[in-house]
């Protein structure tokens, strides 16, 4: 069934209507630099359209944020639910059963709905101010690919597996289908973060908080899963003189990185290919990062790519990978947040997170041959709606 025929809450029909996204202030796109800089973010060139996200990014501060929104009053719910069923509020029961009883309740739904479609519009907005004419963005992109500084290495040819062709977050196209996924994530995930990643915040934190090697220096640094790069430019410029990579699956993620990275005159390295395939010889580097990249991963997946990780790192070397669960933020026990997190799975398609709450990180960190230590400096993790500085775990590859 189309997800967005699913619910009959009442109210959600009205709230699709009033967040519909709206046209951009003339027919043809206009290049980015017509409205200049917010910072280092280059702002989305139709005022209508800024606006209209600047619209959505609240709604979904009131939705997620506020005391009086609708995901506080759908916990409280959420909790007389269980009572009504005999249930307290930290009862552990099965995810089908906490699904029947929560999906039978208004205000639960409807906070879920709500949700559901912020996101949607989000993207919606984005991709129709990209599309009105979509030949600027790709003149961008081409033009960019052999500007320096750093080096971009794409692969259009290579096999795509599965498991990286799914639109996570309902991404339309995923990071895979869609020649302006890279535009699309960055605009749509300030979004997400509702205002305060405009200037790479949440990857600056993370960066900062990547655990460098006891001995020896930071010559080279790799980040997995690196998306539009926005990390990768971080740890640039943390440790200025090591060279630095960048890589994803996505093609059209790692265009736009490398583009964005050329514009603000970071000399960073961008290639396209998969996390547990890079292509970089053994021990390569001294520094191996990741920022939520193993919920979106099957489990067996994750296996393969911490051993990559373990290979390329010298005798010595570090990886700090940032996830959900890193730590500090144990998966969910109690009913409703399980029910979360099944909907973010299911209707924000989520496809792997289910599976990654039994996901066993540090076990295989420990297999590949990396000793795990368990005070690593924090990371900015999203936690209560915010993003909050957590402790970290961290790996060292053993002799």
């Amino acid at each position: 069934m189309d997800r967005r025929k699913l619910f009959s809450v009442a109210g959600a029909a009205a709230l699709a209507t009033t967040l519909r996204p709206v046209a951009a202030a003339t027919k043809e796109a206009m290049p980015f630099e017509l409205r200049g800089l917010d910072g280092q973010l280059r702002r989305l060139p139709s005022l209508d359209v800024a606006s209209n996200q600047d619209f959505l990014s609240e709604v979904r501060t009131w939705v997620q944020r506020s005391p009086e929104g609708l995901m506080r009053i759908a916990r409280a719910r959420a909790a007389e639910v269980l009572q009504e069923n005999g249930f307290n509020a930290n009862t552990e029961l099965p995810v089908q059963q906490v699904i029947e009883m929560m999906e039978r309740d208004t205000a639960v739904m409807a906070s879920a709905r709500a949700w559901l479609a912020v996101q949607d519009l989000t993207w919606a907005g984005i991709k129709q101010l990209l599309y009105a004419n979509p030949e600027v963005y790709l003149a961008e992109l081409r033009a960019a690919e052999n500007q320096g500084p750093g080096v971009l290495e794409l692969n259009p040819t290579m096999h795509i597996p599965d498991y990286c062709k799914h639109e996570i977050h309902i991404m339309p196209g995923g990071y895979v289908g869609d020649p302006l996924a890279g535009y699309i994530f960055h605009y749509g995930t300030n979004g997400f973060n509702m205002g305060h990643n405009n200037q790479d915040e949440v990857q600056v934190g993370v960066a900062s908080g990547a655990q460098p090697p006891a001995a020896g220096k930071v010559r080279r640094i790799l980040e997995i899963g690196c998306s539009i790069g926005q990390t990768t430019v971080a740890l640039k410029r943390r440790f200025p003189d090591a060279e630095v990579w960048g890589v994803d699956i996505g093609g059209p993620m790692v265009d736009y990185a490398h583009m964005r990275a050329a514009d603000l005159g970071v000399d960073v390295n961008f290639r396209q290919c998969l996390a547990e395939a890079t292509g970089f010889p053994d021990g390569y580097f001294d520094m191996v990062v990741s920022f939520i990249l193993h919920h979106e991963v099957p489990n067996a997946k994750n296996t393969e790519v911490i051993r990559e990780v373990a290979r390329v790192l010298r005798s010595g070397g570090t990886y700090y990978p940032v996830d959900a669960y890193t730590r500090g933020n144990a998966p969910p026990k109690n009913a409703y947040g399980l029910f979360v997190r099944w909907w973010d799975h299911r209707w924000n398609n989520e496809v792997w997170f289910m599976e990654h709450l039994d996901y066993d990180l540090e076990g295989d960190m420990e297999r590949a041959g990396l000793a795990v230590s368990r005070d690593g400096a924090p990371a900015l993790l999203m936690r209560g709606g915010s993003y909050r500085p957590r402790p970290n775990i961290y790996g060292t590859k053993q002799a």
